[in-house]
């Protein structure tokens, strides 16, 4: 974790240090919610051969 966050109350979630959400794992990957408007975006994440959860690749 970096200066200014933490785990949110779930352990799928990062917050600011102000509780705001930042950015939590859901089923279809990554979703990151807009301070501005509040809306929500999902950034997909497909697992590597390695294990790890690595963003898809686009177009």
């Amino acid at each position: 974790m970096s200066d200014g966050c933490q785990q949110g109350g779930e352990a799928d979630e990062l917050r600011c240090l102000c509780g705001s959400l930042l950015a939590r794992l859901v089923p279809g990957g990554v979703e990151l919610k807009c301070r501005r408007c509040r809306r929500t975006r999902v950034i997909p994440l497909e697992p590597s051969a390695s294990g790890a959860v690595a963003p898809r690749a686009r177009g």
